[in-house]
């Protein structure tokens, strides 16, 4: 039973990542996406959503497999809806901030994961 609650926990943390980004992404969208929107949402808003959003929901420090299977799930829908305007400037710049995020959401889940190791 314990297994299993956390596996539920698992793919809620893995859940929320895509479904939290698509609540940002909407209205952004809406908007109409100019630079400053481009930078914001895909190097800003990203990164910190899919840091933080599997620990708030599941009420634990997520590791690194929840946040970067969520991104990559986020960015596989993304381009699954866009891949015909493969030749825009929004695309390359979702491209780029896929590596860029993965990155940062590495380096920052790791770096977490060590101080509170030390801290123990």
């Amino acid at each position: 039973m314990v297994i299993l609650q956390e596996n539920i926990k698992q793919i809620a943390g893995i859940a929320i990542v895509p479904i939290g980004l698509a609540v940002v992404l909407v209205p952004l969208s809406l908007l109409g996406w100019n630079v400053p929107t481009l930078i914001l949402f895909w190097f800003v808003l990203t990164p910190l959503l899919v840091i933080y959003l599997p620990a708030l929901v599941t009420m634990r420090r997520s590791s690194v497999f929840e946040p970067l299977t969520g991104l990559v799930l986020f960015y596989g829908v993304m381009v699954f809806m866009i891949y015909k305007h493969y030749d825009t400037d929004y695309f390359k710049v979702m491209i780029i901030s896929l590596f860029i995020n993965v990155t940062i959401v590495l380096a920052v889940t790791l770096v977490k994961k060590r101080k509170a190791q030390i801290k123990e």
